[in-house]
């Protein structure tokens, strides 16, 4: 593409595994137009999303090697030591406002902060103190552009931080399609298995899939409950499920590292979340056509039609989950049905090459 002048962009991510937010970048990464942008990635410490970036010949660099998940004052020290170096076109901030501040003072061009969901409760916004909302609202005046994963989060931003509507983009999220599902061996007398991807944190809210597995065995369902994802309630389900005498029916699987291979060993999938953006496992989910659940919390019913190509709950209630997982389990062609229309509206609308397209619009 002769004379364009190609924009060097920098986007930072906080983890080094490769979660949500940190699917986002590695995609965009990949399949951005590399003769219009040169894009590398600030990555706080060395993990496993450097090994993949490495594979596919994404540039990046290690910021900060001493805290993983938070910016400390040796990081930020880093990160503005590179960004004076490379005088970037771009910056491109996932989930936290430090770059841009840093690419403010020093007169980067176009500064964006993408939030992937906002990390409240709809009751702690309402609720929130003077203080939190004053800081919630100042950021907005070190970026020129906020992108949020769902309409949900933008009304948000507008109605309780006072941002600019101009000055605020909805972007899906998108993602590769599959073509071939390996499908998990189902020989006679396997059990029914649901189950749940997620970090173990209070935002997710697995103590409610725990609750249900138990509603569902005490009423004599014999199901295999598997939950992926690894954090700091790992010892309180631990302890819930003994409590429970569960031991036997759920499994803590650890960390999904290969989330459609975990997707594939389940019947049903089920998202507990007390709030959300868009997470990229309902997408994961309904791209492997499999039949899901989830609370109705931040943008997730833009994309889930109840009973159409999902089913919907309240938060913070088991028993509701345990009513729609025996709704479900009774009818394999109300199951077959909304996993149809699942796969069928992530192929319509959350293919990786849309976010991209979307993404490039506002660099340019």
């Amino acid at each position: 593409m002769t004379g364009v002048k190609t924009k060097k962009v920098l986007v930072t991510i906080n983890n080094n595994r490769l979660s949500g937010i940190e699917r986002f970048v590695f995609l965009l990464s990949k399949y951005i137009d590399k003769e219009r942008y040169d894009v590398t990635v600030a990555v706080p410490t060395r993990g496993p999303i450097c090994d993949l970036f490495e594979e596919n010949q994404i540039k990046y660099f290690v910021f900060d090697n001493r805290v993983n998940e938070t910016h400390t004052l040796t990081g930020v020290l880093s990160l503005f030591r590179n960004i004076l170096k490379c005088r970037y076109d771009i910056i491109h901030a996932q989930a936290g406002i430090a770059p841009c501040v840093i690419g403010k003072f020093l007169g980067t061009k176009l500064l964006v902060e993408h939030k992937h969901g906002l990390d409240f409760t709809t009751e702690q916004i309402q609720n929130m103190s003077n203080m939190k909302l004053y800081y919630e609202r100042i950021k907005k005046y070190f970026v020129d552009t906020t992108i949020t994963v769902c309409r949900n989060d933008k009304q948000t931003l507008i109605k309780r931080f006072n941002y600019d509507e101009s000055k605020v983009s909805v972007v899906y999220n998108g993602l590769e399609d599959i073509q071939d599902f390996e499908d998990d061996d189902k020989g006679a007398g396997k059990k029914f298995v649901v189950g749940t991807i997620g970090r173990l944190t209070y935002q997710k809210g697995q103590e409610y899939f725990i609750e249900m597995a138990a509603r569902l065995t005490s009423e004599g369902y014999d199901f295999e409950y598997q939950i992926f994802g690894m954090g700091e309630k790992f010892e309180d389900y631990k302890k819930l499920i003994s409590e429970y005498s569960l031991e036997d029916k759920i499994v803590l699987k650890g960390y999904a590292d290969d989330p459609e291979k975990a997707l594939n060993g389940m019947d049903l999938f089920v998202l507990p979340s007390r709030y959300e953006g868009i997470p990229y496992v309902i997408l994961e989910a309904m791209r492997a056509a499999k039949p899901l659940i989830s609370t109705n919390v931040g943008g997730i019913g833009e994309i889930i039609q109840n009973g159409i190509n999902g089913v919907l709950v309240e938060k913070e209630n088991a028993e509701i989950l345990a009513e729609k997982v025996k709704e479900l389990w009774n009818s394999p062609e109300l199951r077959n049905r909304i996993s149809g229309n699942a796969r069928k509206h992530f192929l319509e609308n959350f293919l990786v090459s849309g976010t991209v397209k979307q993404i490039e619009n506002i660099y340019s």
